[in-house]
């Protein structure tokens, strides 16, 4: 039941975030940063088959894409399936795309993928170590997960501060981004409820990650320091939140 409200969500919100990845895509420095952490993780070994779970609007299959990868999209929201596949299109890629439960990939057979790749999804998930589970399954010997989120709506601080931050960054986002913040009561009810927004991470995923069988695991917080890109930085950095990426392997 949970999935469902979450996955109506996200395509409520699918238009926000496509104009979201359409501004990255006009930034040569955006692009180029997101690519860099990429082969970090998955290094530079051509043509590697990469589930990107939680696509979203289709960013990191785009990316993967422009990189000679073979990306899979999968997305619980129908909504944000559409706006990627139209995505894919206009980019001119073929990219095999679906709505799936993140926790529940049964259309992927076992070790199967390089590599699996999200972007702030596991907040998301109402089951994130099923999640971990399916993800360790899907992956081949030597095969890499790839994890970037953050500590997202976990003991949110109120201050002036924030409160005056909050105001200056979502006028740069609607001024950049051609959006407005649209997260109701609620919304805000909904992933109250998430249980990887009620701990703190990534010391929870780290247990999580070796639970499902990972290891060799390696944590970057602050992945994206404010000095490399300042305007991201003013727009998003009010979020009490430590963003941190990890990347796990499977033996």
């Amino acid at each position: 039941m949970m999935l469902k409200e979450i996955s109506k969500y996200w395509t409520s919100s699918s238009e926000g975030y496509d104009k979201v990845i359409r501004t990255q895509f006009r930034s040569k420095k955006t692009v180029n940063l997101w690519k860099q952490l990429l082969i970090k993780g998955m290094g530079v070994k051509p043509r590697q088959k990469v589930l990107d779970v939680g696509t979203g609007p289709g960013f990191f299959s785009i990316l993967l894409s422009q990189m000679g990868h073979l990306p899979t999209a999968v997305d619980a929201s129908q909504g944000m399936i559409e706006r990627a596949s139209r995505n894919f299109d206009r980019y001119g890629y073929k990219v095999r795309a679906y709505v799936g439960d993140a926790a529940d990939l049964s259309a992927e057979s076992d070790s199967s993928f390089d590599v699996v790749v999200c972007r702030d999804v596991v907040w998301t998930l109402p089951d994130p170590q099923q999640a971990y589970a399916e993800w360790y399954r899907v992956l081949k010997p030597g095969g890499t997960l790839i994890i970037f989120d953050g500590n997202y709506m976990y003991k949110e601080s109120r201050t002036i501060f924030r409160r005056l931050w909050y105001a200056l960054s979502w006028t740069l986002i609607l001024l950049t981004e051609k959006r407005i913040r649209q997260r109701s009561g609620k919304d805000k009810s909904l992933l109250s409820e998430l249980p990887f927004v009620n701990v703190l991470r990534p010391e929870a995923d780290e247990k999580a990650l070796i639970h499902a069988g990972f290891h060799s695991l390696e944590v970057q917080r602050n992945f994206i320091p404010a000095r490399t890109m300042p305007l991201n930085y003013m727009k998003y950095g009010y979020q009490n939140v430590h963003r941190f990426m990890i990347i796990a392997k499977k033996e």
